[in-house]
């Protein structure tokens, strides 16, 4: 299955989209002239990335300290890969030069560094542990079941590695869950020696489960159709509750090593 690796990071390819939003309002604008921060600390950031930086940065510290772990998955990008920070500051701050809200701006930066979000997430899975790797898979599982309950569609877009389109307290408890996780690998020192399983052994695994169950096999084959139909997307939510089913019922060794060999690709 080619997308077998999206499945590792359904909630992280979204996460922190709308961080810049915390519950905040637009902010007045600052009067002319004076600088939100000074050169030492902007580097060659334009006046607009110096106010967004001086504005995001602390508010992210302030919702992770408050427990809001997409946005300490933000900062822990930012610290593992500086360019991360300038990317997002300058994509947002070009989106409000053509007029967009400080949300839309923030969607905006998100969605530049979503890639390396991608990229560091699935190499944060090659060093976690038995135990982070199974529980990420749990709370994946969990998603995949909230996405049937609410909106299949979205189980189609997940499984392509898009943001799903319908929020709800329980995705945002789900989504912090699996940040928490992220955040903690990342911030980890890299224990190293894990098994990671090939892609072959999993596809092999994916195919003992397919056959025992042809409706999952059914909605694998439609993972990655434009628009798919509605009958489509409720398929591959079979499809996707199915392989974090079974999954579970491994040994903690086994799952783990799946785990990370499916985010290896």
């Amino acid at each position: 299955m080619t997308h077998t690796r999206n499945f590792m990071h359904i909630v992280l390819l979204s996460a922190g989209l709308l961080l810049v939003a915390c519950g905040r309002q637009e902010p007045p604008p600052a009067p002319d002239g004076e600088a939100q921060l000074d050169s030492a600390d902007t580097g060659t950031f334009s006046t607009e990335e110096a106010e967004l930086q001086a504005m995001i940065i602390p508010e992210f510290e302030t919702a992770a300290a408050k427990g809001q772990m997409d946005a300490a998955l933000f900062l822990a990008l930012f610290r593992l890969r500086p360019e991360t920070e300038t990317l997002f500051l300058e994509t947002a701050a070009k989106a409000r030069r053509e007029g967009a809200t400080y949300e839309e701006a923030g969607r905006a930066g998100g969605d530049a560094i979503r890639p390396v979000l991608i990229e560091e997430s699935n190499k944060a899975m090659l060093r976690a542990t038995d135990q982070q790797a199974s529980d990420f898979a749990n709370v994946t599982l969990k998603e995949f079941r909230e996405f049937e309950t609410t909106d299949a569609q979205d189980c189609a877009r997940a499984a392509m590695g898009l943001a799903p389109r319908i929020a709800s307290d329980r995705m945002d408890e789900l989504r912090n869950a699996e940040s928490a996780i992220t955040v903690d690998i990342l911030n980890a020192p890299d224990q190293g020696g894990f098994e990671v399983s090939p892609m072959r052994d999993v596809q092999t695994w994916m195919g003992g489960v397919f056959r025992d169950k042809p409706a999952a096999g059914t909605g694998a084959t439609y993972i990655g159709t434009p628009d798919p139909t509605d009958e489509q997307a409720m398929a591959i939510c079979t499809t996707m509750i199915t392989i974090y089913e079974e999954l579970g019922k491994l040994p903690l060794a086994r799952r783990a090593a799946y785990m990370r060999g499916m985010s290896a690709g």
